[in-house]
């Protein structure tokens, strides 16, 4: 039961950041400000969570992780409320500052923390049912957010969401999230160093996620209006990034079954990953028709499946899992240069070009950079 909630809360959480491109048009014309504008918030999905998320990994690690999710639920929910009221660009942009405290209090952080604690010896397992609430997202969120859009309008669309959030989270975490602290029993786990900073794996794993997650975020704020500037309509591109919800319980469910087998060779298995991710990038670039951009998010969407449960499995063959939370949360500071920089930028070029090629090849750049981080990792 906790790990399904897991996958409600990370689905219901950072899985809404796969429709953020959704709401891109619309809030540009409603303000009447340039996409660079709008993509600038998905920095603050970067930004809140590298100032806190230190602190929260602390906190997680301490206090009844139920108490955090039960705030993070309240908060989002509202916020999410406040951003679909907005009279003002400034108004949804606070407002959604408050969305994204809110979900980073049940986010990734807190959620993974518990599986690592909750499942030991099973990570790999309990992770990626976790992380299966990204695809799941993935696959009902688009076609839903593309129904209620040609319904509605943008705010219906998002009081919709808020109901459902707060409804759906806040039912499931009553029922199966442990009510106290979760310890850790004494096991054959790596032991932690005593000062992190000074251990190179903390920081070849942070920067090797850092630059893997945030293309995938760059990708889920691209593709929608990537797929609208090909001619296809918002109903198709939801469709489209549907198909990567598919592929990514196929991508976890290879990550559950290999995980906890090759513990010693998941270096490897992240590097593998993040090649069918440049694979799948490049097929995009070169798609002329449905069924080639099908193929292309396919393979998109099972790297991005099997990449998500990858950062606090990886963390937990180098690090005790009494600590993971605050581990994972001190890397977070590691995802803000190209988050700070990478959706704004990745509109910049649009609004310049047209089209989205030249932040494809960017991505391409970028993750074969993470690439050679994972490469160099010491075995484990």
């Amino acid at each position: 039961m906790p790990a399904i909630a897991g996958m409600l809360l990370l689905g219901l959480g950072v899985g809404l950041m796969g429709i953020y491109g959704f709401f891109v048009t619309p809030l540009a014309k409603e303000f009447d400000v340039g996409v660079a504008i709008i993509n600038i918030g998905p920095v603050a999905m970067l930004l809140v969570p590298g100032f806190l998320s230190p602190l929260i990994g602390r906190l997680a690690d301490r206090i009844p992780i139920r108490r955090l999710i039960f705030t993070g639920i309240v908060v989002a929910a509202l916020s999410m409320l406040a951003v679909s009221l907005a009279p003002s660009l400034r108004w949804a942009a606070v407002a959604f500052i408050g969305l994204t405290v809110g979900l980073i209090l049940y986010g990734p952080v807190v959620v993974n923390g518990l599986m690592v604690k909750r499942y030991p010896g099973r990570e790999a397992r309990a992770l990626a049912i976790a992380a299966m609430g990204m695809s799941v997202s993935a696959v009902v969120l688009p076609p839903l957010v593309g129904g209620l859009l040609s319904a509605g309008d943008w705010r219906f669309t998002l009081q919709v969401l808020a109901v459902g959030l707060a409804v759906v989270l806040g039912l499931i975490s009553y029922f199966a999230i442990p009510r106290g602290v979760i310890t850790v029993a004494e096991s054959d786990e790596p032991a932690a160093p005593l000062d992190i900073y000074r251990y190179p794996p903390f920081w070849l794993i942070g920067l090797c996620m850092a630059l893997g997650l945030n293309v995938a975020m760059i990708g889920a704020i691209c593709f929608p209006p990537h797929f609208a500037q090909q001619g296809y309509s918002i109903a198709e591109a939801g469709w489209f990034l549907s198909v990567t919800g598919i592929a990514g319980f196929t991508g976890k469910t290879v990550v559950a079954w290999l995980g906890d087998r090759i513990q010693q060779g998941a270096k490897w298995l992240v590097a593998g990953i993040m090649l069918l991710q440049i694979f799948g990038l490049f097929l995009l670039m070169r798609a002329d028709s449905s069924a080639s951009i099908y193929a292309a998010m396919l393979m998109i969407g099972l790297s991005n499946g099997a990449f998500i449960p990858m950062h606090p499995f990886i963390n937990s063959r180098y690090f005790d899992a009494a600590i993971i939370s605050e581990v994972t949360g001190k890397q977070m500071p590691l995802f803000l240069p190209l988050g700070l920089v990478g959706a704004p930028m990745a509109g910049y070029i649009f609004d310049q070009t047209g089209n989205y090629q030249g932040v494809f090849i960017s991505m391409i750049a970028i993750v074969a950079i993470a690439v050679c981080f994972a490469v160099i990792l010491p075995v484990k």
